[in-house]
């Protein structure tokens, strides 16, 4: 082969190798664009959602634990008790109605309404049912939970379920926390989670029933 064939044979690689770098950047770049594109409709869909949930709790009710109350001890039949009153105050823009306990265990108990970090049996039950079982927006409503006296430190988990003022039902999940042994306060180790809808029917647009 002479050294014009050489010299064309090495051109034509060259050139082969530019389109093919060409090519792979361009489809590098295209892949670059699309993932971008993905995340930044990812990041879109995120603002919307949590701009829809914090619009959506603007107007529903909201409850947060109120644990300021101190844990106090109560004897009966010989047999020292913890007494631990709670509150939940209603931060919603909007009334809730049929607020209520729900059980926390399929125990064919029916006083199974709280369930504790650890444990397998039920030790936490309820002493006093809620004082009222609405609650108009800024308002409290107040209960307790007794448990045999005892010096661990425990999370305890509890659930309620209520209605907006359109018939719509939510269910909200808490904790508290609490070791008596250390002090008779709760621990400022609590949360209060978001309400879940678990019934999006407005019942106010439902026909009369004559």
């Amino acid at each position: 082969m002479d050294i014009s064939n050489l010299i064309a044979l090495f051109a034509l690689i060259v050139s082969s190798g530019g389109i093919y770098l060409s090519y792979k950047n361009h489809r590098t770049t295209k892949e670059w664009e699309f993932y971008k594109e993905n995340i930044r409709q990812k990041e879109q869909d995120e603002q919307k959602f949590h701009s829809k949930n914090k619009s959506r709790l603007s107007l529903i009710p909201y409850f947060h634990l109120s644990l300021n109350k101190e844990i106090y001890i109560k004897e009966t039949n010989n047999e020292a008790s913890l007494i631990l009153p709670i509150s939940l105050i209603n931060l919603g823009k909007e009334s809730a109605t049929n607020v209520q306990l729900v059980q926390m265990t399929n125990s064919e108990s029916a006083n199974c309404y709280f369930k504790t970090d650890g444990l397998q049996q039920n030790s936490h039950f309820l002493y006093e049912y809620f004082d009222k079982q609405y609650a108009f927006i800024g308002d409290t409503i107040n209960f307790s939970v007794r448990c045999i006296k005892h010096s661990k430190a425990y999370n305890v988990f509890f659930k309620i379920r209520y209605n907006d003022l359109a018939g719509r039902t939510y269910e909200q999940e808490f904790r508290f926390q609490y070791c008596f042994k250390i002090m008779n306060e709760f621990s400022m180790n609590h949360t209060s989670n978001l309400p879940i809808c678990i019934e999006d029917i407005d019942k106010t647009n439902s026909p009369i029933q004559l």
